[in-house]
């Protein structure tokens, strides 16, 4: 039997080097319960920032199947990557995505785990790392050497705070210097170090774009006025126009990572974020939670002590992030569909 499966639409659009965009899932099985919107947490933020979301449905499935269908109304084909037992599918049904957002809950995986995750025939969610390796995967077999897949994902993993004391580095950031594709996010996660992330992004070679901004996005908070400085782009045509030089013309394989910022209207205020992430690093350190359980630790504690507005902004962010990827993914796929 095969470790990868992969859905018929999606092998279809591989071949013919369609626009194709890839979509991590452990947001679905880690960052977000499959259960309707919390009775404790605001509905105005969530109705704020997705005004047309039903707070009855449960999250994690509808938030998996709006996000394809963002990408499908932008005319690209979604790609929900996800491990169902032991076999790692490009492409899923939305049997598959009820199955994974059950089975999967709790579980997720990346570059240094999908072996384990095949081998022990369970389910998880893909990392972003995960998902990259289905970009490579479908680059590989594509027999389009000027083609590559665009990703979309909420905010890529990195240097954890406090890495001094203890450190904590994602394997996204490695797995993104080592795999062609454009990956679409907003920022790095909130409870990470971005100054230290962005240089150990510089020091990997992968280059940081930022959409109509010249500052590292700060997730699901407001930038600071000291952000991080990032290489600003103002439309689409500029970001395919890099990727080309960088894969086509230079051959160098490492992703292109377009930051993409939260609306501004939908940002938490980054001081109150700062003091709540604090808070919540104080919990996991005394609880002794670390490794692939701090993350969603840390996004719970917030998710908690926003009473939600964590959660909503990073619903609205996912799906911005869906259709600004389904947009540089169709003027990735080639001429022939301009």
């Amino acid at each position: 039997m095969s470790g990868i499966v992969i859905h018929p639409e999606v092998e279809a659009a591989i071949k013919s080097a369609s626009p194709i965009v890839v979509l991590e899932s452990a947001v679905l099985t880690s960052g977000l319960p499959n259960e309707p919107w919390h009775e404790d947490w605001s509905r105005d933020a969530l109705l704020t920032s997705v005004p047309d979301w039903n707070p009855s449905s449960p999250l994690a499935s509808e938030l998996g199947r709006r996000m394809e269908a963002e990408v499908r109304a932008r005319g690209a084909v979604p790609c929900t990557t996800a491990v169902l037992e032991g076999q790692l599918h490009l492409g899923i049904d939305d049997d598959q995505l009820q199955k994974l957002v059950k089975r999967g809950h709790g579980h997720k995986a990346g570059a240094t785990t999908m072996a384990l995750a095949l081998e022990g025939g369970g389910s998880a969610g893909t990392t972003v790392s995960g998902a990259l390796i289905a970009c490579r995967h479908m680059h590989a077999s594509s027999g389009h050497s000027d083609w590559a897949p665009t990703m979309a994902t909420g905010g890529i993993g990195g240097v954890h705070r406090n890495w001094q004391v203890r450190p904590d580095i994602s394997t996204d950031l490695r797995t993104l210097a080592s795999t062609r594709a454009c990956v679409v996010s907003a920022g790095s996660k909130s409870i990470l170090d971005t100054d230290a992330t962005l240089e150990l992004l510089e020091s990997l070679g992968v280059p940081v774009l930022g959409w109509r901004t010249d500052q590292w996005p700060a997730f699901t908070a407001a930038s600071r006025p000291d952000a991080p400085a990032i290489q600003r782009v103002d439309d689409a045509a500029q970001v395919k126009r890099i990727c080309s030089e960088q894969w086509n013309t230079l051959d160098l394989n490492t992703c292109v990572l377009l930051a993409n910022p939260i609306d501004s209207q939908l940002a938490l205020n980054a001081d109150e974020l700062d003091e709540l992430i604090k808070a919540a690093e104080e919990a996991a350190a005394a609880g002794g939670i670390a490794g692939t359980d701090r993350t969603p630790f840390l996004l719970g504690h917030l998710a908690a002590s926003t009473d939600g507005r964590s959660v909503a902004a990073n619903l609205a962010l996912l799906l911005a992030n869906a259709r600004r990827a389904a947009d540089i993914a169709c003027l990735l796929a080639g001429p022939h569909l301009a």
